[in-house]
This record gives structure tokens, sequence and C-alpha cells, in this order.
């Protein structure tokens, strides 16, 4: 691989034919379509083929949306190295998720040493709500994207205009959701690691709340975000003060802390995986993804997310009474376009506590991943999941958890 301290396109085309060769099946490429001059804008798809995809957190990294930024596109190709390393906590990263990177989505822009494509036209700020992006490298990866549905989106970029600024900062989600919460809390985790490695980082502003906007005006992290509830958020270094061993360093040691929220259940979700598997609400009353693998969940979190996009609707879990229960009130007031066939409700209780019933619709449910409930503890806390098989939208339904607790009356 050249070790030029400005890595180009070439640089990023050459370390992906060199992986795909000595990693074997670890490394797949893509070819996701051609840049306005005709150059292939390619992906190097990284997960343990060993193991089944359906349980697999998803990850997409793209770097290079602007010519200039090289210190981006030396992180992607850090972390590539990384993953295939066969190293252990790569090994664990592969096992557990499957991890998409770009290294270079604006070939022409590397070439010629321009911030926009050949048409002249800003890659990273020209996605749409709905409808295409407004240039062909931006397709490629649209197209990819939604086929690929990702957990994470990670936007990498450059100081190529100068400037001593180093973070993570992070785009806007779902306003219904606790995703800016998360966002938040993941990015600070980054920052202590860019920080730990030596890197001093700067402080970020937390994520606004997703918005419809009209015209190509968006990144394409919002533009997942609307689409699939995505987590998304932006990766910077500083370029023209560091150099490429420190654009490398800084950037794959916070890539890392990111990746390792997908191997972990970090937020006491109930399994491993990035949060926004909780559709809506909090933890301590919320709408989940139902499904026992990441792929199910996946799933209905699109399905669940494009129900809310249309219609209002209420998951509502009011003071728990004098009754020893927790009640929480589902309902929507319209139900146009597909209506979820599965989810699953939250509630987290303070311990000590004990589970005694979970009734929905006024029937007992019993243990289950598809139609009945589970139930988990933290240190402060029990959780309890109901994983209920019926649409989502509809009039006014209950479901019900008894329990007994200290800071409620005896029966």
């Amino acid at each position: 691989m050249s070790t030029s301290a400005r890595p180009g396109y070439e640089d990023t085309q050459e370390l992906i034919d060199r992986l795909r060769a000595s990693a074997g099946p670890l490394v797949q490429v893509s070819d996701l379509g051609q840049s306005v001059q005709g150059r292939t804008i390619r992906c190097a798809v990284l997960t343990d083929p060993a193991v089944p995809a359906d349980d697999k957190q998803h990850v997409l990294v793209v770097a290079g949306q602007h010519g200039t930024e090289e210190s981006g596109r030396a992180m992607a190709m850090a972390l590539l190295e990384d993953l295939a390393s066969g190293q252990a906590e790569a090994a664990e990263t592969v096992a557990k998720q499957v991890v998409a990177v770009v290294p270079c989505a604006n070939p022409d822009g590397a070439v010629h040493d321009t911030y926009h494509n050949a048409d002249d036209v800003d890659i990273a700020h020209t996605y749409a709500w709905d409808a295409p992006a407004a240039t062909p490298e931006g397709r490629c990866l649209e197209q990819f994207a939604a086929q690929f549905v990702p957990d994470v989106v990670v936007d990498i970029h450059g100081r190529a205009g100068g400037g001593m600024k180093e973070l993570a900062w992070l785009m806007p989600a779902w306003g219904f959701s606790s995703d800016r919460y998360f966002l938040t809390a993941i990015s600070m985790a980054m920052a202590r690691a860019g920080e730990q490695a030596g890197f001093p980082q700067c402080e970020f502003s937390p994520p606004g709340e997703l918005q419809r906007r009209e015209g190509n005006v968006l990144m394409l992290g919002e533009k997942m975000a609307g689409q699939f509830k995505s987590l998304a958020l932006g990766l910077e270094t500083i370029e023209q003060y560091y150099r490429r061993d420190d654009w490398q360093a800084t950037g794959l040691v916070r890539l890392r802390r990111l990746l390792r929220f997908g191997n972990e259940d970090a937020f006491g979700l109930g399994e491993p995986g990035y949060p926004n598997c909780l559709v809506s609400g909090n933890r301590i009353q919320g709408l989940k993804a139902h499904g026992r693998t990441a792929e199910r969940r996946r799933a209905n979190r699109v399905e669940l997310t494009r129900f809310l996009r249309r219609n209002w609707a209420i998951v509502d879990r009011g003071a728990d009474g004098l009754d020893r229960c927790a009640k929480v009130k589902v309902f929507s007031k319209s139900c146009p376009g597909p209506n979820p066939q599965r989810f699953a409700i939250l509630l987290r209780f303070k311990k000590p506590c004990r589970v005694r019933s979970v009734r929905w619709r006024g029937r007992e449910l019993s243990a289950g991943d598809d139609h009945g409930y589970r139930t988990w503890e933290d240190s402060c806390s029990r959780f309890c999941q109901a994983n209920i098989a019926e649409p989502f939208g509809g009039p006014e339904r209950l479901l019900v958890v008894g329990y007994d607790s200290p800071y409620l009356p005896a029966s």
C-alpha cells in the first residue's frame, strides 16, 4: 500500500485490493457505481462469514465526500486495516457486526484535489428527504444504504480549510425517540477515547430534532435517520496541523470506541447492539422494536418509524397505582399506510421488585419472544419487555404489568 502523506483515490483502491487478497472471505467488495468522470466508487464490507448474519449490527462508514479532505480517507483506511487485522477487538467486532466502509466517495475530487465533484457540486450536502441525491456519487451511496439499512452512519471529514477543531459531531434525530440522548452519550465516550490517546477534543452541540426540509439540502446520515432511524454522526480531525499518522491514530481510537457500542448492551436494553432499537419514549416506558434477532428488530424498527412519520400515536405509562400495577395505554388516532404487525413495550422498575403478571388486552402473557414477555435487571432496576404480535396502530389497548415492590402498599 502507498504510504503517501496525502492518501488519494488510488491509495484507497490499492488497499481494498490488498485486503481482499489477504483477508479472504472476511472482506467483500462491492462496486457501488461511478463518479461523474467514470471512476468506480467501491465499498469494502467486513464481517465474519462464519457467524450467521441475521444477528449482526449494520454500520456504514463513508469518507472522502469532499475530495480535498485527505484525513478522512486516511481514517477510513486505518479502520479497514484494523478490522481485517484479526486482533481480538477487531475479531469481536466483525463477528457481531457488518461494517461497510466507502473510503473514497468522491474519486474525481480526490484525483483533482477539489472539494466538490467534477460537476462542481458538494456531494455531502445534496441529499433529499423523499427524492434522489443531486449527484451520481450521492445516488450510489444512498442506493447502497437503502439496501444495507444501517444502524449507524458515520460521515468522516477533515478540516481541509484549516481550523484547530476535532470532534464527533451529531446529526439530527427524531424528537419522539431517545436517540439524541444516546448520540450525545456515544459522542462523549468517543471524545474521552480521543483525549486518552492524546488528542484534544472540542466540545460539541447536542443533536437537534430531525425536521423535514425541502430540496437537496440534507446529509446522507440525516436521510438515513429519517428513513430508517439510523444513528448518524460525523467525525472530523485537524488536517493541516496533524499528519497522516495522527489522522489514523485519532480516527481509529474514536471509531473503535463507537463500534464497541455495537458489541455490547451499553444502555441496558436487553440485547447487544446500538440503542436505536428503542423506537420512541425512554427506558422507563418506551416503544421498542420487536424481534429475537438484530435483523428482525431492524426491520420492525423501520416499520414502526415509518408508521410514526405518518401517524400520531401514544405509548403512555401513567403513575403506578395502589393496585400495584404499571398500566400502559397504546393507541393511535389514525392508521394511514402500512400498520406494523408487531411491536414491543419496555418498562423499567426500581429494585427491589418482582413482576407477578403481564396482561395485554386483559389476557395473560407467558414468557416468550414472539407474543409474550421477558425480564432482566441491572444494578438498580428490573426491566420488563412485552412482545406483542398484533398490529401497533389502532384503538386504545392496555398493557398491565403487576409487580411486588416495597414502594407500593401490600394488597
